[in-house]
């Protein structure tokens, strides 16, 4: 198959369903390109396995079901600044390009799946992973960022009887956070039976998990590695090495144009347009991305790209959580609750003119 496109947009994360679809409802002809045959709100899969039945397979939703463009599931072999080779050696050309590749940990894979691309194989990985967790008394989570926070709080309100340590390289959790928040959070999880340990860098070592400096060792039934996002641009090696920096990250301009070609565009984690990394910015990016070519097109004049301002609510259980919001740091239970009644899902696919599934 050799297809022809205006616009392809490689990955279908949140930044490239939101740009695919703005683009695709105003009349572009868009075809999305990603390896899954699923939309999943990443940020919600971790208490997928935490709590299986409160929000069953609602993070997930098939993209034949509520996109607007064209949909191929394939994975990208290579590609430059005319066409894109799909490992089964089809040829996608287009007139511009939008790569949203995302990121990955490879060492907490049930995040983010690397095996899992069909929706029904997708929740059986999510089911498997909530079982092997249940058999374990004690729990071990490394890396005090969103992710790691969130998790060893959920595990512990989904599993008192549990013994679970979080342990983090420095001083401070949430890092990006503000310093009210890192404190907010530090409590919340104290209180909720999590216990913390700071400054360490535990490391396995045989059956254990040791920390270097102190030589102290823990024995945990099972462990989460939750550092180490790595960007999904290998892909761009063999053909456009020269648009990704140290860190692996696609160098863009103040209009997400990829330094150096007119045609094509990198946003979410997958670029360097942002800092933070988190989903929520990443939608709001795809979205002002198709807004931005669609006033070019009409020759109207474009904005370069700022942050835009948002709202990060962590939760550190299912029953507390911090807020940190433009104008400051809270706790108040009706804004936690505005992620905490469905892990954000329904924010999520609001934005992109759909709803969830329905829960099963």
């Amino acid at each position: 198959m050799n297809k022809q496109t205006d616009v392809l947009v490689v990955g279908g994360g949140f930044a490239g369903a939101a740009a695919a679809q703005k683009l695709a409802e105003n009349g572009v002809d868009v075809t999305l390109v990603d390896k899954k045959d699923y939309f999943e709100v990443t940020f919600a899969t971790l208490r997928n396995v935490t709590h299986p039945k409160a929000i069953g397979n609602t993070p997930r939703k098939h993209y034949k079901d509520f996109l607007k463009g064209a949909f191929i599931q394939g994975s990208i072999a290579s590609m430059n600044d005319k066409e894109a080779k799909l490992t089964t050696g089809e040829t996608i050309r287009f007139n511009r390009a939008i790569i949203t590749t995302g990121s990955r940990y490879p060492s907490l894979p049930m995040a983010k799946s690397e095996s899992a691309f069909d929706y029904d194989a997708r929740s059986q990985e999510m089911l498997a992973a909530h079982q092997t967790l249940a058999s374990a008394q004690s729990v071990l989570v490394i890396g005090g960022g969103f992710v790691g926070v969130e998790f060893a709080g959920d595990i512990a309100s989904a599993f008192p009887d549990k013994e679970v340590t979080l342990v983090h390289a420095t001083g401070t959790l949430l890092e990006q956070a503000k310093p009210k928040a890192q404190r907010k959070a530090l409590a919340q999880l104290t209180a909720n039976g999590v216990k913390v340990l700071l400054n360490r860098k535990f490391e396995k070592d045989g059956d254990v998990y040791r920390d270097a400096q102190s030589n102290e060792m823990l024995r945990p039934d099972i462990a989460y590695m939750c550092v180490g996002m790595v960007p999904n641009t290998e892909f761009l090696q063999e053909e456009l090495s020269d648009i990704l920096d140290s860190k692996g990250l696609i160098k863009v301009d103040s209009y997400m144009q990829v330094q150096g070609y007119e045609n094509l565009y990198a946003l979410g984690d997958c670029s360097n347009l942002d800092t933070s990394k988190h989903g929520y910015v990443a939608r709001k990016q795809g979205t002002l991305l198709g807004e931005m070519l669609l006033k070019s097109a009409a020759g109207k004049q474009v904005k370069p790209y700022k942050t835009p301002s948002f709202a990060i609510i962590t939760t550190t259980g299912t029953d507390s959580g911090v807020a940190q919001m433009p104008f400051g740091t809270l706790t108040w239970n009706f804004i936690v609750n505005l992620k905490q009644k469905d892990s954000g899902i329904g924010e999520i696919y609001k934005a992109l003119g759909t709803e969830p599934d329905e829960l099963i």
